[in-house]
């Protein structure tokens, strides 16, 4: 491998946590021409994730802005829509579902290292992978599943922040380089195009997850009632206490406890697979639920054991097609 070049990473960001300060930037941001953006969001620490910090690097500065004490995005959705710009991001398609769908951006012109990476066929397409491959740095992991809503940002989340993005327009001139040179630039503009014009949508809990859960396959009808009823009960516990439905109870746990119920659970001390923190939370509600449900199911209101309608000829064939189409794609 060439001498590597000099890191990027070693200058200070800019932390940004007033909307004065964020109108600034934003009118900075709207006389450049490509802008490196990043986001870091709590998805596995709330109910339903949000935007806690954006990052972004231009004009060879980099700027950290703390969503939750600028509130509106709009300088920076201003900044962004503009055909005459181009957004500079690594696997792009969660930064850009989260901030069409919450914050109302829309996208024109994007390049996406990680989808350049994998056209070219690099055998690792991280962040971490490209970096150290381009810059001869070792990006910081520690922080990928901390919760982003919680302040005040330690000087090292804030470099973990600020190294998100400065690498990503030297990444981009790298990339288009060889894009050009394998004769690959309309064939990446094409997947660029497609990542600008996705948009996110609000998830809508569905009744039947509970379905794709290891274990239901093997649960009779009362305990595939309770385990239906389990699910309704989790979501809505998880949306009062602003918590993942996981954190809430596994899905190995609610499958457990409704195999179980209800001949073998009379109270909370009985529910399987649940440390006692939990039994004691969650214990006398759980009881309640595995019963009513019972009482459903000696009524007949059972869920059926699968509700997928076996497929027909052509549709096996069109699933088929859109297989091979799929496994050809991917060897290319």
């Amino acid at each position: 491998m060439s001498e590597n070049p000099p890191d990027p990473g070693a200058g200070h960001p800019h932390l940004v946590e007033d909307a004065a300060a964020f109108a600034e930037l934003g009118r900075r941001l709207e006389k450049t021409d490509s802008i490196a953006l990043d986001i870091e969001a709590n998805g596995m620490h709330a109910y339903r994730e949000r935007a806690c910090v954006v990052q972004v690097t231009a004009d060879g500065e980099s700027h950290i802005v703390d969503v939750g004490a600028v509130g509106d995005l709009a300088p920076l959705r201003r900044a962004v829509d503009r055909p005459d710009m181009e957004l500079i991001l690594h696997g792009g398609d969660y930064d850009i579902s989260l901030l069409s769908r919450d914050h109302g951006f829309r996208f024109h012109r994007v390049f996406d290292t990680m989808i350049a990476a994998t056209m070219l066929g690099d055998p690792k397409v991280g962040l971490a992978d490209l970096v150290r491959e381009a810059y001869g740095v070792e990006l910081d992991k520690r922080f990928q599943t901390v919760d982003w809503a919680k302040r005040p940002l330690t000087p090292e989340q804030i470099d973990y922040l600020h190294r998100d993005t400065v690498y990503l327009h030297g990444l981009r001139d790298r990339y288009q380089a060889r894009l050009e040179e394998a004769d690959l630039v309309q064939e990446a503009a094409i997947e660029f195009r497609r990542l600008a014009e996705r948009e996110g949508k609000t998830p809508v809990f569905d009744p039947e997850s509970w379905r794709r859960m290891k274990g239901t396959n093997d649960l009779d009808a009362r305990a595939r009632t309770i385990l239906a009823a389990i699910t309704v009960w989790r979501e809505k516990e998880a949306e009062r206490r602003d918590r993942p439905p996981f954190k809430v109870l596994g899905p190995r746990q609610m499958v457990e406890i409704a195999a179980r119920a209800p001949q073998h659970i009379r109270g909370a001390d009985d529910l399987p697979g649940l440390p006692p923190s939990l039994r004691r939370r969650f214990g006398r509600q759980l009881v309640e639920v595995t019963r009513r449900a019972d009482a459903r199911a000696a009524e007949g209101e059972v869920p059926p054991k699968s509700i997928r309608p076996r497929p027909s000829c052509e549709e096996k064939r069109e699933s088929r097609e859109i297989r091979t189409l799929d496994d050809a794609r991917r060897d290319w």
